[in-house]
């Protein structure tokens, strides 16, 4: 048993009585995860009826007093903080019972700190009494999530209304708040909001939460709701903060009624449906839902429950597979790419990239991907002990990097394993593009500096300049055999200027997805110095591998 009376330099300060006293509608808390126990302030404990300041095991007495309605929502942001995948922040709306019985509106805001191995340590929080019914966001002036839910409820009861409603959200957030603070973030959001309303568009916009934004339409039809996205999206792009700018991309989904349902809770549950869809398209695609949508969807949250399952149960069903990276000048295999895989008897065939949108929604991507790197790190070590400087690459995530410690750990790894320089090499996927060059930038100076390479992997030339190029100075790129075509006519024209352009910076090519001679040849002879694909090998198991690639090669 936790010893309570015990002082403890964060939960127990001056600091933490003055503000305990001078508090009435603010309350806030600190969570210290090595000694297990939480520490509230005077008021939230008056006015929530609290046993003492000092509490262990208070998540469960917090969310027994959390409306039912509201509290998967709360657990869910709570656990997308502790996995990364929020930044190691928290903000949350929700209705939480006070001690005359009331259920009053409590707004959120806490940060997680860990220690240099990512394991939670302390959590802070402030909480705002909104009151029963707050009808305005107090950061962006915008109809509150309750007014939204209010007005639901009043039109679907009137059986001759019909209308659209629109619900986005801004791409990557996560990410300005990060970069900056959370004062700056609420500056982002106001100006958003301003920017907005300044078009002056019929309808009603709505604050639901965060980072997420809802427009509602009467008798709308899909291409006025279609239109307004596009409106917004073009208002986004273009955002000044201050001085500053801020583009940013909304992803979203729509409904129409009572066409997609008559029932609210229906109704709300399948705008989240279908901007969801949106978000595992494109970036700043708008999807209209549908009754497909949901079967997809739940056959998701089978998968991603399945998935998460595994991860608990110390990574069950997961393996790493392996595809050889050809040297166009050689023939020889100098490096393969670690592929994660997973496998169950209740969900076959998943595919690569099902998968890694699995992780990446659960936040699972944090501690698989540290266990895949390791993995791959300690099979490359006893491949290397053959040929000396064989290398390894493997695909990261967004939600990886932008992971307090993401380096640390695996600077470390590749300093526990004793990799020779430049043999392993971290792919960078489209979705990490997203991270801002400022923060790519500084990720792979760091990497290089501990002769870790970094590869951009889907790379497009709409997306970087050459100045940009230049700042985050890659040592691989990845194109797709796209650029290759299939036959002498169908070769893209501008692949040999793009490749020598890339070796006039110092940069490798490779072309992957090779699945014809005739693309192989092509490849080679634009000048490309690596090439991957279905041709060679798919991905095989580390056995296969060393069999075909590891042991023609040894001395």
């Amino acid at each position: 048993m936790i010893d309570l009376t015990q002082k403890d330099s964060l939960l127990d300060t001056e600091l933490f009585d003055m503000l305990s006293q001078s508090a009435t509608d603010v309350y806030f808390y600190v969570c210290d995860f090595t000694a297990g126990r939480t520490r509230w302030s005077a008021g939230a404990v008056a006015e929530f009826e609290l046993q003492d300041e000092y509490m262990e095991a208070s998540d469960w007495m917090w969310l027994c007093r959390i409306h039912p309605e509201d509290q998967e929502k709360f657990v869910r942001d709570l656990e997308h903080m502790m996995s990364g995948k929020n930044g190691d922040v928290h903000h949350c709306e929700y209705r939480i019972r006070n001690r005359a019985g009331q259920y009053v509106w409590i707004r959120s805001r806490g940060v997680l700190r860990r220690d240099q191995n990512g394991v939670p340590t302390f959590f802070a929080a402030v909480l705002r009494n909104m009151g029963l019914n707050p009808k305005y966001d107090t950061t962006t002036n915008l109809y509150t999530v309750h007014e939204f839910r209010a007005r639901l409820y009043e039109t679907l009861a009137r059986p001759d209304q019909a209308g659209g409603i629109l619900l986005f959200d801004i791409d990557d957030f996560s990410r300005i708040n990060g970069s900056h603070d959370y004062a700056f973030g609420n500056q982002v959001l106001r100006a958003f909001a301003e920017k907005l309303l300044s078009l002056h568009l019929p309808g009603f916009l709505f604050r639901m939460d965060g980072d997420k934004f809802a427009y509602w339409m009467d008798d709308a039809e899909p291409e006025d709701l279609e239109t307004v996205f596009a409106r917004y999206n073009t208002a986004a792009a273009e955002l000044l903060v201050g001085d500053e700018e801020i583009p940013l991309v909304l992803t979203g989904g729509y409904v129409l009624y009572p066409a997609d349902g008559n029932r609210a809770e229906d109704l709300h549950r399948r705008l989240e449906v279908a901007m969801n869809t949106a978000k595992h398209s494109a970036p700043g695609s708008l999807c209209a839902y549908t009754a497909e949508m949901y079967r997809d969807e739940q056959r998701i949250n089978a998968l991603r429950s399945a998935i998460h399952r595994a991860v608990l149960h110390d990574f069950e069903g997961f393996s790493l597979q392996y595809q050889p990276q050809i040297y166009t000048r050689s023939g020889k295999c100098p490096a393969a790419e670690a592929i994660l895989c997973w496998s169950a008897a209740d969900h076959p065939d998943v595919t690569h990239e099902e998968l890694m949108a699995a992780l990446e929604d659960s936040g699972d991507i944090l501690a698989v991907g540290r266990w895949a790197l390791e993995q791959a790190l300690r099979q490359v070590r006893i491949w290397q002990q053959v040929v000396p400087e064989f290398g390894i690459s493997m695909d990261i995530s967004s939600r990886q990097i932008i992971q307090k410690g993401f380096l640390e750990i695996v600077c470390q790894l590749a300093q526990d394993y004793a990799l020779p320089p430049n043999t392993l090499c971290l792919e960078l996927n489209n979705g990490c593009y997203a991270a801002g060059d400022r923060h790519l930038s500084d990720l792979t100076r760091i990497l290089r500096s501990h002769n870790i390479t970094v590869a951009l992997d889907g790379f497009s030339p709409e997306w970087f300049s050459v100045e940009m190029l230049r700042k985050l100075n890659p040592r691989w790129v990845k194109l797709s055999s796209d650029f290759a075509g299939d036959a002498e006519d169908a070769v893209n024209p501008a692949l040999p200027a793009l490749l020598a352009l890339f070796h006039q910076l110092g940069i490798y090519v490779c072309i992957k997805g090779i699945t014809t001679r005739p693309q192989a040849a092509l490849a080679a002879r634009a000048g490309a110095d690596f090439v991957q694909g279905p041709l060679y090998a798919r991905p095989l198991a580390a056995e296969a591998f060393v069999a075909e690639y590891i042991q023609p090669q040894r001395a």
